[in-house]
């Protein structure tokens, strides 16, 4: 993976922003403790424009003046030995061996006075007791060991001792993330809770939007830019019409949903159920590429790949392109033969779609590739097209997609907009920060400082004359503006936004990244406090 070029182009992009003007409303952290910890964790898909931008706030004196430091956790890590074991044998979890080499050894999260407990993520100290490629067994015999906690470490938070958790599997995908966030235990391990205010995970990275259970509830979710998801194929691939058309809704739903009664559709009826416009009762509907053109010759299985469950990427392509609701096991395998549901009376078969890590595809084997379809957000596409990732491409090119034959596009920075003529793919993408009954929680402030947009106290809204505000002449002075200090005397009424969406350079940081920036735009609809911004709050998916 190429992270000195990613660096040098993150610290070049930064570097412009010392020759910017600086904007009459800027961000810094939540209250006046200095050094605060900001656990980043979730998404693969934004990993890496996250490390760009976590690495600009921290070093903003404008948007950071309390020198937070947030910090950006890998989805995967590539050390982590006794699960690795588990992991590579079985079908199920085999991708994962191969999709850790490309990710950092390991990780750490320091404790703070807010998290009293540090995590080192990868290397020794977790145990994959049935070799079964998970950490997160609780019932006999598959008791695992997520983590080994070593207590009273010093040099702690304001010289107290603390505890380091060592082994640790870092949330992998948006569901995972969110899930850190609201306090539900992530690969056996629980971040958050009310007893430390929600305080040790403080921003998920999200590519898809929280269910609306969570918002505002558990969750808000901060927009800053579009992307786009796509099916791909490959070089060799022998089903050139199919390809030439692209594919449809309807039809990567009968390719991605399992059947629920054989039908015999040869004619005249042949008594099987292997030709090609037949269904198979617990297999894809569509299980051939013939069944794509039309062509009863063509009986090659079309070799149709999902994505990890838990990822974001993974539930937009379930939600978007597969008719499901979700990209878990339960809704993508949904009617799927399987030992608990044996739909063909056979013990010794079941059905399962083979799985990649998201923006992966080297898991499609080269005997699979002439007849696979697989999946790449286009930024990440970008990105490792331009040398600047590890390239996990295996060749794969973008097909067309529309919801009927009259929008089929594919992917491209024109085509992915918010407009009704977008390539139909496009989906918001967020930072997502944890709430509790509606409420900020200890760490809200500070996180939406970065990635979100802050309401001014009602202070600062009362002493507004014409819209404007003298902080000097409040008493006590506020900080209106939030930029650590007292002494402006002509700060804007309205929503202040934070680094990801207030600022020019971050902007530019999003879109070298393959991300689609936001128009300057009305952050809330349903509330004119957080006025105008690069961001959009609570912002439901397509």
């Amino acid at each position: 993976m190429n992270f000195k070029k990613l660096s040098m182009m993150a610290l070049s992009i930064a570097s412009l922003a010392g020759m910017l003007a600086i904007p009459s409303q800027v961000h810094a952290g939540a209250d006046s403790s200095t050094g605060d910890i900001l656990g980043v964790a979730g998404s693969d898909t934004t990993y890496y424009v996250m490390n760009a931008l976590v690495d600009a706030h921290n070093l903003s004196t404008r948007y950071n003046p309390n020198k937070d430091k947030a910090v950006n956790i890998p989805p995967l890590v590539s050390a982590n030995a006794n699960v690795e074991v588990g992991e590579a044998s079985l079908a199920t979890t085999s991708w994962l061996k191969d999709a850790r080499l490309a990710w950092p050894g390991g990780a750490v999260l320091p404790a703070d006075a807010n998290c009293t407990t540090q995590y080192v993520f990868g290397g020794a100290g977790s145990v994959d007791t049935l070799g079964d490629g998970d950490v997160s067994g609780t019932s006999a015999p598959d008791i695992d060991v997520p983590f080994t906690p070593v207590t009273s470490v010093p040099g702690g938070p304001s010289g107290s001792t603390y505890t380091v958790r060592l082994g640790v599997q870092p949330p992998n995908g948006s569901g995972d993330g969110r899930n850190a966030l609201k306090g539900s235990a992530v690969k056996g391990v629980t971040y958050n809770t009310i007893t430390n205010d929600f305080a040790c995970l403080d921003i998920a990275r999200s590519s898809s939007y929280p269910t609306s259970s969570d918002v505002p509830s558990n969750l808000e979710a901060w927009a800053f830019a579009l992307d786009a998801i796509g099916w791909t194929y490959f070089p060799g691939n022998t089903h050139s019409s199919s390809i030439a058309a692209g594919l449809t809704t309807t039809q990567l739903n009968n390719i991605y949903q399992c059947a629920t009664a054989s039908v015999d559709n040869s004619t005249p009826p042949d008594g099987d159920y292997t030709d090609v416009g037949d269904q198979k009762n617990g297999y894809p509907k569509w299980r051939y590429w013939g069944d794509i053109s039309g062509d009863k010759t063509d009986t090659t299985a079309i070799a149709a790949y999902r994505v990890q469950a838990g990822s974001g990427t993974g539930k937009d392509i379930a939600q978007t392109f597969m008719g499901r609701t979700d990209g878990i096991d339960s809704e993508v395998l949904k009617n799927c033969d399987s030992s608990t549901n044996n739909t063909d009376s056979d013990t010794a078969t079941t059905w399962t779609f083979p799985i990649v890590q998201e923006h992966d595809c080297r898991n499609v084997s080269d005997a699979n590739k002439p007849h696979a379809i697989c999946w790449y957000g286009y930024s990440r596409w970008v990105l490792q097209s331009r040398s600047l990732e590890t390239d996990k491409r295996n060749g794969a090119i973008f097909g067309k997609y529309g919801t009927s034959t009259t929008d089929m596009k594919r992917p491209s920075f024109s085509s992915i907009n918010d407009t009704a003529n977008r390539y139909m793919g496009t989906r918001w993408i967020y930072n997502v920060i944890p709430q509790n009954a509606s409420a900020d929680v200890g760490r809200s402030g500070d996180a939406r400082r970065f990635v979100g947009v802050s309401k001014q106290s009602a202070a600062c809204v009362a002493a507004a004359v014409a819209s404007v505000i003298n902080e000097t002449t409040m008493t006590p002075a506020t900080d209106c503006n939030f930029d650590g200090d007292v002494t402006d005397t002509s700060v804007a009424l309205g929503g202040v936004p934070g680094y990801i969406c207030g600022d020019a350079v971050a902007r530019r940081i999003i879109a070298s990244f393959g991300f689609k920036p936001l128009a300057m735009g009305t952050t809330d609809l349903a509330s004119a406090d957080y006025g105008q911004s690069y961001c959009r709050r609570n912002k439901s998916a397509f």
